[in-house]
């Protein structure tokens, strides 16, 4: 058999989760052997972080400060969190933990939707809703965000909670993959916690952009099938059911265990949930379309399980008392 020897094996997988290494042993018959892989080089750089003070070299020279070591280290691991294979994933739990992100603290709550047209009204909503326990967070959206600038919009907000603040730009993730790295930054930059991602731009650019927000230290959410009506093709709409599925499953492939999901299509919730727990994920899921779209929290959260976080937008901020309103809201997630 043909021997190719490499210095490094980046442990890379394709889309379709298979190695690149074992894909190409297979198609050409030749077996690789690497000298050190992705894992042994994250191993080698905690070693020099363990012992503090940077890598230096014979003559005494700095030639990474630990605070470099510690940032290289933390972008492999996101890198191979997305990228790499299932070995590799496993290295990296076994070595620093479980690789899921938790955005709210409790395992249920109501999110409200704040897709107000001013950011007084923002501010307002903010004030009379920050103290309900059962709120988790608050989503806005690309109208506040556009007409006021993310940065005015966090310092509003942070005024009053310092509750998580999910970005979601009516969709972002359908660019091209080098885009996602600007996008991430600016979301970095203005103080947003997480954001949501709906990759109808194709694979390449889901994993990319997944991968700049991790690198950016931002919580992910990602969605595939939305509320309305003729979305998917087999209500009518342009986006297949099983590539709607797929925006999960790669999702899920690259660590993702946060989900949007249609709140007023239980049964697709109950899909979407299949499909990534079929790739080893505890999924918790975001769920809007409630309210004025006809779906119930209770129903959905039936079928999400136990982590669940219901979004409601017109039920809270159109309210005339919105306090109340809260209150109202998150006694149905109990």
């Amino acid at each position: 058999m043909p021997l190719l020897a490499i210095a490094v094996d980046r442990q890379e997988v394709a889309i379709d989760g298979k190695s690149a290494i074992e894909e190409y042993q297979q198609k050409t018959g030749t077996k690789v052997v690497s000298i050190v892989n992705a894992l042994d080089v994250m191993d080698f750089l905690k070693t020099y972080i363990d012992i503090g003070g940077g890598m230096h070299n014979a003559s005494g020279q700095v030639l990474r400060s630990h605070e470099s070591l510690v940032e290289a280290n933390k972008r492999l691991s996101n890198y191979l969190r997305v990228y790499g294979t299932k070995e590799a994933r496993a290295g990296i739990i076994e070595r620093a933990g479980k690789l899921e992100q938790k955005i709210i603290t409790r395992d249920r709550s109501v999110i409200p939707a704040c897709d107000v047209s001013t950011l007084e009204e923002f501010e307002e909503l903010v004030k009379q809703t920050a103290d309900v326990y059962g709120i988790g967070g608050y989503k806005v959206g690309f109208e506040l965000g556009l007409a006021y600038g993310l940065p005015a919009v966090v310092e509003a907000a942070r005024k009053h909670t310092n509750k998580p603040l999910i970005y979601d730009h009516q969709k972002a993730g359908t660019d091209i993959p080098d885009t996602g790295r600007g996008y991430a930054r600016t979301m970095k930059k203005a103080g947003i916690d997480t954001i949501i991602l709906f990759p109808q731009a194709g694979p390449e650019t889901e994993r990319a952009w997944i991968h700049q927000a991790l690198d950016n230290g931002l919580n992910v959410i990602v969605g595939g099938r939305m509320t309305h009506p003729a979305y998917a093709v087999s209500e009518g709409g342009f986006i297949t059911d099983e590539g709607a599925l797929d925006m999960y499953r790669i999702a899920a492939r690259a660590g993702v265990n946060n989900f949007v999901v249609p709140g007023n299509k239980p049964e697709v919730i109950g899909q979407v949930k299949a499909v990534v727990e079929a790739e080893g994920v505890s999924p918790t899921f975001y769920a809007p379309g409630f309210i004025a779209q006809g779906g119930k929290i209770a129903d959905a959260a039936k079928v999400a399980g136990d982590r669940f976080h219901g979004i409601v937008g017109r039920g809270i901020y159109q309210a005339s008392d919105k306090h109340a309103a809260a209150l109202e809201h998150t006694s149905q997630i109990a």
